[in-house]
């Protein structure tokens, strides 16, 4: 197969996206750390990555350029605020 320099590679499409995203969920897997430290950094890991394939999908279907699952620093959220009951 003909490999480019990472420079001169072509940007993943959005499916491309997800799918990478999907791999590195797969590549974490579901094992448990051995320590505290270790195990809630897994769990943060594998919470992070759906929740950013999920607000990837959200974007997809709703046609919009960000992902709702990322907060920019200083910005308000575009995410609307959760019922509070």
């Amino acid at each position: 197969m003909y490999r480019l320099p990472m420079s001169e590679k072509p940007p993943l499409s959005d499916d491309e996206v997800y799918e990478r995203i999907h791999a590195a969920l797969l590549a974490l897997g579901r094992g448990d750390g051995a320590t505290v430290r270790g195990d809630t950094t897994f769990k943060a890991a594998r919470k992070a990555l759906t929740v950013l394939q999920l607000g990837l999908l959200v974007s997809i279907e709703k046609g919009t350029a960000e992902n709702a699952a990322i907060k920019v620093p200083g910005e308000p959220s575009i995410l609307p605020p959760s019922d509070q009951q």
